[in-house]
């Protein structure tokens, strides 16, 4: 199982040497990937510069989206970013990509979230198609696009991951991208999903060894288990506005035993790749999940 770490953008009073900070020692303590989140109604950073900026200082971890709300972009766009930070990483790109769930969002930029579903099946493909350096002819429900290249090709093209809370979502998955991420409500969620994943990926004709399988887990690593506990649980309820979980039982909340605890957890799954989101911007973070992931593997 591989294993990355979100950069702290929607930490409050994130910083430019918080996120590069974690990056840089992300790549520098083994870890596999670099990762960050996407909402727009709230006080974050951008997703896509972020990544560029990671690419810059980092050369070997992967560079991934988890989850980008595509249904936000105009697909042309959003191809030439994806097709740019590709180059500039020397194909570290995983591009995750979601619906949306938030009606402020949606709002935002003036696009009706009735249309999003048929409006992310339409950017996959035209996304494929114009990071790939071709010319676009596409004529769809949502979209009408009729130009030639507007991008240098990206190469290798990236993977697309797709995500989603519901059944719908999992079939999407299945039929248009590259693998699947379930989102951080912890490890019991995660077993009754995985096997749902598989199974539609079957059923689809996907090879489901190669068909990618990645969930997310929030982290938050300190001296004390009470402590980390609490941060957790203010950090999810401002962020989400409810706790969608309880934080010792679907989360890292406490020490490197904690964390090897429910890595063990996840690996059980057969994962492909675990994302850790740290709640904190405290670089040390990184740090710790990289003790627990040398003690995880020493372990295995």
């Amino acid at each position: 199982m591989k294993i990355g770490v979100a950069l702290p953008a929607q930490v409050a009073g994130v910083t430019r040497k918080d996120v590069l900070g974690f990056a840089e020692r992300a790549e520098r303590r083994g870890l596999d990937s670099v990762w960050v989140l996407d909402r727009l109604v709230y006080e974050s950073l951008a997703p896509l510069p972020l990544l560029a900026a990671a690419a810059a200082v980092t050369e070997r971890v992967r560079l991934g989206t988890s989850i980008l709300l595509a249904t936000l972009w105009n697909p042309m766009l959003l191809a030439k970013e994806v097709a740019s930070i590709q180059r500039l990483s020397d194909g570290r790109l995983i591009l995750g990509m979601a619906v949306g769930a938030r009606e402020s969002d949606f709002q935002a930029v003036g696009v009706s979230m009735k249309q999003r579903r048929r409006r992310l099946e339409e950017t996959v493909a035209l996304v494929r198609q114009a990071a790939a350096g071709q010319a676009v002819d596409h004529q769809g429900q949502v979209f009408q696009v009729r130009v030639g290249p507007v991008a240098l090709p990206a190469t290798p093209a990236p993977p697309i991951w797709l995500g989603g809370f519901v059944a719908d979502a999992v079939r999407r998955a299945v039929r248009l991208g590259d693998g699947f991420i379930l989102g951080g409500r912890g490890p019991e969620y995660a077993r009754e999903t995985v096997p749902q994943v598989r199974k539609a990926a079957a059923e689809a004709g996907r090879d489901v060894k190669s068909f990618t399988i990645a969930a997310l887990c929030y982290g938050c690593f300190g001296s004390s288990a009470e402590r980390a506990v609490q941060t957790m649980s203010d950090y999810i309820q401002g962020y989400y506005g409810r706790l969608i979980f309880d934080p010792p039982k679907a989360s890292i909340c406490g020490g490197v035993a904690e964390g090897v605890a429910r890595l063990k957890e996840y690996a059980a799954l057969d994962l492909d790749t675990l994302v850790v989101v740290p709640v904190t911007r405290d670089p040390e973070q990184v740090d710790r999940l990289a003790e627990a992931v040398a003690a995880f593997r020493e372990a295995k």
